[in-house]
């Protein structure tokens, strides 16, 4: 039990004790070092997918003015007017209670053989079927 008293032996475990700490700040100071590194590396890819952000964003952005500008440009077409009118109703009422055929009051009025069809279904629905 001597030699744990003895001067030297302290001396040495002192100066253990501190090569050991300094070990250790040196590793914990390599260790922050590389993590800082790291992280300056997230940051710096984080910085560059934010800018590529900023960039599309700033393309839409165009896109979008450059369409409004068209839009604004368009002018919207006039209301399709109806090519029937009172006049043309009588009309066909009047050559199909004179025997003419849908198709040959159609190429007479200019009209589609359909819309004859249907206003001599409909004026036959207002006289009641007969």
């Amino acid at each position: 039990m001597d030699w744990i008293l003895h001067p030297a032996w302290q001396c040495a475990l002192q100066i253990a004790g501190l090569v050991l700490c300094l070990y250790l700040f040196l590793t914990l100071k390599r260790e922050a070092a590389q993590e800082r590194a790291r992280a300056q590396g997230q940051r710096q890819a984080l910085d560059e997918g934010q800018q590529a952000l900023q960039k599309a964003l700033g393309q839409l952005e165009s896109q979008l003015r450059h369409l409004e500008e068209k839009a604004e440009q368009l002018v919207e077409p006039p209301p399709a007017a109806s090519g029937l009118n009172i006049n043309k109703r009588s009309q066909v009422v009047r050559m199909h209670r004179r025997g003419e055929a849908p198709g040959q009051i159609a190429a007479a009025l200019s009209l589609p053989e359909g819309e004859v069809e249907l206003l001599l279904k409909i004026e036959k629905a207002a006289t009641g079927g007969a």
